[in-house]
């Protein structure tokens, strides 16, 4: 992994077997931001996202290996007792039986295969997370 800062944004490439979660909560910690936009592109090798399910509360997840073109990648940095949280959300194209397949959903866990152009966008401010029990989610928390 490699980032560089230019004006009020950080441009992140990813390399093979960096997992992409990790990643950008290390250079978010390493620049001290509290909260920040977060978009991307990239190729990865293993991939496992979830649909979240309301009435059990737990998402329903799947993986899938392989070469997967991250088509779409977006979400945000905010805080979550006291550590950087990012709640990420991404879609990925990928070849099954000769057929081209898109999986998107919550991303869980990403690992690069071949590399990731991420953009982090800063702002002023801190927004929390809080737990709320009845949805089962952290949802911001503005206190």
């Amino acid at each position: 992994m490699e980032y560089r800062r230019f004006d009020d944004k950080i441009y992140v490439r990813l390399d093979k077997d960096d997992e992409v979660i990790g990643a950008l909560t290390e250079v978010c910690a390493k620049e001290n931001l509290t909260i920040a936009q977060i978009q991307g592109i990239g190729g990865c090798e293993s991939v496992t996202v979830g649909v979240f399910d309301g009435e059990k509360k737990v998402y329903n997840e799947k993986t899938v290996e392989g070469l997967l073109e991250m088509t779409s990648l977006d979400g945000n940095l905010t805080y979550y007792e006291g550590k950087p949280y990012l709640h990420l959300h991404a879609a990925f194209a990928y070849r099954e039986d000769g057929e081209i397949k898109l999986l998107s959903g919550h991303l869980l866990k990403a690992v690069i295969g071949l590399t990731g152009e991420i953009v982090i966008t800063p702002a002023n401010g801190k927004i929390g997370r809080k737990f709320i029990e009845e949805l089962g989610i952290r949802v911001w928390d503005f206190s």
